[in-house]
């Protein structure tokens, strides 16, 4: 749509970010979002996390300006049709979802410091998040052995794509603890991977089992560059870095079910599906609740309810007594 250019959005928050300068092409809108930047690093959101955050409300900003309104003179009606106008972008159903939530929490913090007329609860009342939807998608574990096995791994990029996405579906990984995976981070003695996690900055130690012990021995006897570096995964050209790109690869996890034949139709088809196959997979096992908590990596055990719609009727089947530490 001509009235928001994601492009140009995503250049000015970059830009702001990294030098400073106006966000926003309206003064006070500016110094709105400017503050709500500092308050967004106070509570200690991460660096992408407030990036993604600025550039929905910079596309809000440059909806209102199209209409000749600013976040000062905005109504209700603005906003559902800033949405309506976003439901016809070629955005993900998680995208969408993440904008709705990211705006309204944006317009709570505005209305609750003063700053606008009308906050976030007042438009959306309540978002429920992937609860009895198709957004938490469930790949079956014959169909991630089928996506897996889709995967050409006689070439240097198939084995790279087969070890991450292995990674993820039978470790749980998030693909930010992937992306900064370090070689000292595994013990080949003790068969143990022990991560700092990215987004909890908590410490996490699992198995270092044979479906992914034996893809990283291939990847890093025959496909990883020799250098000093200590990340697992680094470009393979040089000057070798972080291969902190494998971020955005999201699109490979849907290459690979439409090459094994998977019906993706209404399902979500990225790295996140496949971490939230995996916990499925462990509850459907009849994995207990606390065990599922401790390997997704998660601080408090009831959002792993959340993660895997989880209903109090079946805690008593679920809950595992936590052990005694000597």
């Amino acid at each position: 749509m001509d009235t928001i250019q994601i492009k140009g959005s995503y250049k000015r928050v970059n830009q702001f970010l990294k030098g400073g300068g106006q966000l926003l092409e309206n003064i006070i809108d500016n110094k709105i979002v400017v503050s709500y930047y500092d308050y967004l690093k106070l509570i200690n959101n991460k660096e992408n996390t407030i990036s993604s955050k600025l550039r929905f409300i910079c596309l809000l900003e440059q909806y209102l300006i199209s209409k000749s309104k600013t976040f000062k003179t905005f109504n209700k009606e603005d906003i559902y049709d800033y949405f309506n106008v976003c439901s016809n972008l070629s955005w993900n159903l998680t995208t969408r979802d993440r904008n709705k939530f990211d705006i309204k929490t944006f317009l709570n913090w505005a209305y609750q410091n003063k700053l606008t007329k009308i906050s976030g609860d007042m438009i959306l009342p309540k978002i429920v998040w992937h609860k009895n939807t198709n957004i938490r998608t469930y790949y079956t574990k014959e169909e991630i052995i089928k996506m897996l096995n889709a995967i050409d791994i006689r070439t240097k990029q198939g084995k790279e794509d087969y070890l991450v996405l292995s990674l993820i579906c039978y470790l749980g990984l998030r693909i930010s603890d992937v992306v900064n995976l370090k070689l000292s981070n595994i013990n080949f003695n003790e068969n143990k991977i022990s991560i700092i996690q990215y987004k909890t900055d908590n410490l996490l130690t699992l198995p270092l089992i044979d479906k992914v012990k034996y893809p990283l021995l291939d990847y890093l006897k025959n496909v990883r560059p020799k250098c000093d570096l200590d990340y697992v995964f680094i470009t393979l050209k040089k000057p070798y870095r972080q291969h902190i790109e494998l971020k955005t690869h999201n699109y490979k996890v849907k290459n690979y079910l439409i090459k094994a034949n998977i019906d993706i139709n209404g399902r979500k088809h990225g790295f996140h599906s496949l971490r939230h196959s995996f916990s499925t997979l462990l509850l459907k096992e009849n994995t207990s609740l606390y065990s599922i908590s401790t390997i997704l990596g998660h601080q408090d055990i009831k959002t792993t309810m959340t993660y895997l719609d989880i209903d109090t009727s079946k805690l008593k089947e679920l809950a595992l007594e936590v052990p005694n530490v000597k």
